[in-house]
């Protein structure tokens, strides 16, 4: 298998970024089905640093998309504020856990995640 140097990688990423962005701004999904796959299966990236990247990007694109969402009025703010609050609490206990559990635990279920959204 032929490496990739530092421009191909970082183009086909940000290829791949500028996809789960799109797709998760039209999806409402956040991108984040798209990433992780995208890194772990196709560069070969650790699931946990591939996940926290993907969370730092969907920030961006949540925040991108949800002003478009509020501007064409299409966004209830009561439901969003009250959403926020439940899933900050359960991703700080996802990312908890997710120091404690196996590779192979967070692949599985990513991969159920994956088949579910599907």
């Amino acid at each position: 298998m032929q490496t990739l140097n530092i421009w191909e990688f970082t183009s086909l990423v940000w290829i791949g970024s500028f996809t789960a962005g799109f797709v998760g701004a039209l999806t409402g999904l956040g991108g984040g089905v798209v990433i992780v796959p995208l890194l772990t299966s196709v560069f070969g990236v650790d699931i946990r640093y591939a996940v926290g990247a993907s969370l730092v990007s969907v920030i961006a694109t949540s925040s991108g998309a949800a002003s478009a969402y509020i501007k064409q009025g299409f966004t209830n703010l009561r439901l969003g504020m009250f959403l926020e609050v439940a899933t900050t609490m359960g991703a700080l206990m996802g990312a908890i856990i997710a120091a404690f559990i196996s590779v192979k635990a967070l692949t599985i279920v990513l991969a159920v995640v994956l088949l579910y959204s599907a």
